[in-house]
């Protein structure tokens, strides 16, 4: 982890402690959970630039594209996104274009 993915040298990994190297791996993990949020933002952002024009009411960004961290949403529990059939999945993909087409 740390020489591969941290892009610490050998050398340098081998002088920290491990207090010193839990403060480099909560920094480097942070970062990267930024970095995945923010590209779900900017996914989000483009979607809704897609969608919004064609809605009736003016709906919401976070109505159309809700993620995880927004206030009031539940995320996906792993064994939830496993086990949807086809046809469930495209019962709810219409259920949300008449929901964004509606606000």
């Amino acid at each position: 982890m740390a020489v591969g993915r941290i892009g610490l040298s050998y050398d340098d990994f081998c002088g920290l402690t491990p207090g010193e190297f839990g403060h480099i791996y909560k920094a480097y993990d942070e970062e990267r959970a930024w970095q995945y949020r923010d590209n779900w933002e900017r996914a989000r952002l483009v979607a809704a630039h897609c969608v919004l024009p064609y809605s009736k009411k003016g709906a919401t960004i976070h109505a159309i594209c809700p993620l995880p961290w927004d206030a009031g949403s539940r995320p996906m529990r792993k064994a939830e996104a496993e086990h949807v059939s086809k046809e469930e999945a495209l019962r709810r993909f219409e259920e949300m274009s008449k929901k964004a087409e509606n606000g």
